[in-house]
């Protein structure tokens, strides 16, 4: 299972919705992180590890600027693999994290809010 973030704009008729150009052209304008690893981007983000949630593009893009400021110069750690196994239990897997994927997330949240400022964009969403 994956969270994705998308852009919206405000559709008077429909709410908020994905903007036309985005729609044309999805892989662009999504990004994609694994439910684990998402609760690790939005906290370095700063934000509360929420499944869902949605923020205008000027916050959301404020929180992806100050999150790359405070990681300058510095990498996230590698987390290794683990399992965590119960008799008679689903046996949970975490696949692990490479060195500084926080940072290589943050760059491409980065290009999500520049591809959807350009795109009329006015909220990002992720869920």
């Amino acid at each position: 299972m994956s969270i994705c973030f998308l852009p919206y704009v405000r559709d008077d008729a429909r709410d908020l919705v994905i903007p036309a150009l985005a729609r044309a052209d999805v892989d662009a304008f999504r990004v994609s992180v694994s439910n684990g690893k998402t609760v690790g981007l939005l906290l370095g983000l700063g934000l509360a590890p929420e499944p869902d949630g949605i923020l205008t593009l000027e916050a959301f893009s404020g929180f992806v600027t100050g999150a790359l400021r405070r990681h300058l110069a510095q990498r996230s750690p590698e987390v290794a693999p683990a399992a965590h196994v119960e008799p008679g239990k689903m046996t949970m897997i975490h696949l692990g994290r490479s060195e500084g994927y926080i940072e290589r997330r943050l760059g491409d949240l980065a290009g999500l809010v520049q591809r959807s400022r350009h795109a009329g964009t006015t909220h990002i969403g992720w869920g």
